[in-house]
């Protein structure tokens, strides 16, 4: 992502907008009844999921590479429960007919930015890069999410059900990524409990640009690689002390919570997503990884990584990517609208995603569309927004296809999605209808409260 963003012009402030109708209830409602029973917690989401929803007759795009014509889908108690033709469900359980629909996974995006830069975009909501140093690997994007920001719900009308946020790409090490599920009023109820630990770094003219034109290191990429040895060098040593003091338990544990995070890289126990351009660069991160034995998860933007996609498939190093933007600074001229499907032939793991704000999270599928129109196969071009992101930040047990026992995040299409600018008619996060009927549920908790409470011009 870009290190910042133009402020955009904002709407007057108001000291009390006035929600709409159906929230002010909700929220009235919500206040009589917190009154009324102190002693219970409320629930973080409007609505209750069903006990059980079948989608009946549905073609189902599983992005396994199996394609089920007629095929009826139960989701049950947030998961996938069972998948075959003429289902026989539970009593009760709530029936949608889409018939003549495609049904597909949840849409993963592995790069976002959502929360971090909220719109209205402006100085104030622009918490994405902690600037002061090019090495903040303690910094948390947890800490800046924002989850009122209006474009989450856009996203979710796009058909994006999860996301990895990441910090910005102004560092040399940005800092710690947060996994959200994209339905929720508050940052504990969108946080994926159980993930990974993620950790952003960035390399090539960022972070050289900002701290160069200050006159501080890193000014050149020399500079940028000492200084990550540097502070690798730095962990390694520290990393050592803990284990003497496993070993020996003399005097108080040592703390040093701004090397924790490297110390946990070291380990293994870190999934390391870099922003990386060009083959020098790409070059330059391996082999430093390959000295402290460190993994890298996933290259990202990586316009060049398909100049060298038997070195990222031999190292497994997932590829998170654009399918046609380029030419917006000197390391993204040398881009190939081919390279997905190169890299996807030479056996690497290949991810598109949005960057959002860079690209709108709505229109992630419109990504995958445009790489399915240069050359890569339906059903490829499905898994790049699907399974493959969903493995690269380690979530694939859980996410990225229909399968049973997977969650229950799916998405009802009225046509095939690789028809560009078409957009769901149904979006079920843990199976609960987010998108359908003409209404958006996060966007009750959005800053930019819509009168319809549709943001997106989401399908009925």
């Amino acid at each position: 992502m870009p290190r910042s963003h133009a402020p955009a012009p904002r709407r007057p402030f108001l000291a009390e907008p006035k929600p709409r109708r159906g929230v002010a209830i909700f929220c009235a409602l919500a206040a009589l009844c917190a009154l009324a029973l102190p002693s219970l917690a409320l629930p973080s989401l409007a609505l209750a999921a069903p006990a059980a929803v079948v989608l009946r007759g549905g073609t189902l795009w599983t992005a396994t590479g199996a394609v089920l014509p007629d095929t009826d889908l139960l989701l049950s108690n947030g998961q996938i429960a069972l998948m075959g033709k003429g289902l026989t469900v539970p009593p009760g359980t709530a029936e949608v007919d889409v018939r003549g629909k495609i049904v597909t996974p949840g849409l993963v995006d592995m790069h976002s930015h959502l929360g971090l830069y909220a719109v209205p975009n402006s100085l104030a909501h622009s918490d994405g890069n902690e600037m002061t140093s090019p090495t903040t690997p303690m910094v948390r994007a947890i800490d800046a999410f924002d989850p009122e920001d209006a474009a989450i719900a856009r996203a979710v009308a796009g058909g994006v059900t999860t996301a990895l946020i990441l910090p910005g790409s102004g560092n040399a090490m940005g800092g710690q990524a947060l996994y959200v599920k994209l339905f929720g009023s508050s940052t504990a109820a969108m946080a994926i409990a159980g993930a990974p630990r993620a950790m952003k770094w960035a390399m090539g003219e960022n972070p050289k640009r900002h701290y160069g034109g200050r006159g501080q290191m890193p000014m050149s990429r020399m500079g940028h690689a000492w200084i990550i040895r540097q502070k690798l060098q730095e962990a390694k040593e520290f990393r050592e002390q803990l284990e003497k003091w496993d070993r020996d338990k003399q005097g108080p544990r040592p703390q040093r919570l701004d090397l924790e995070p490297l110390v946990a890289l070291l380990k293994h126990e870190v999934l390391l997503q870099v922003h990386c351009y060009e083959r020098h660069d790409i070059e330059t991160l391996l082999r430093i990884a390959e000295e402290y034995n460190i993994r890298v998860a996933a290259i990202h933007h990586a316009l060049e990584a398909w100049k060298v996609a038997d070195l990222l498939r031999e190292r497994k190093v997932a590829v998170a990517t654009f399918s046609d933007l380029w030419g917006f600074k000197m390391e993204a001229y040398d881009a190939s609208v081919h390279a997905p499907r190169l890299l996807l032939e030479a056996g690497v793991n290949v991810a598109l995603k949005t960057d959002h704000p860079v690209i709108d999270a709505r229109d992630l599928m419109m990504e995958a569309a445009k790489s399915h129109h240069y050359g890569v196969p339906e059903q490829q071009a499905l898994q790049m927004v699907t399974r493959n992101p969903a493995k690269a930040i380690g979530l694939d047990n859980r996410l990225g296809t229909l399968e049973l026992g997977k969650d229950a995040d799916v998405v009802v299409w009225p046509g095939s999605p690789m028809q560009l600018g078409v957009r769901p008619e149904r979006v079920f996060i843990g199976g609960t209808q987010v998108v359908g009927a003409g209404s958006n549920l996060q966007a009750a908790w959005s800053h930019d409260l819509h009168p319809t409470g549709n943001v997106c011009g989401c399908g009925p």
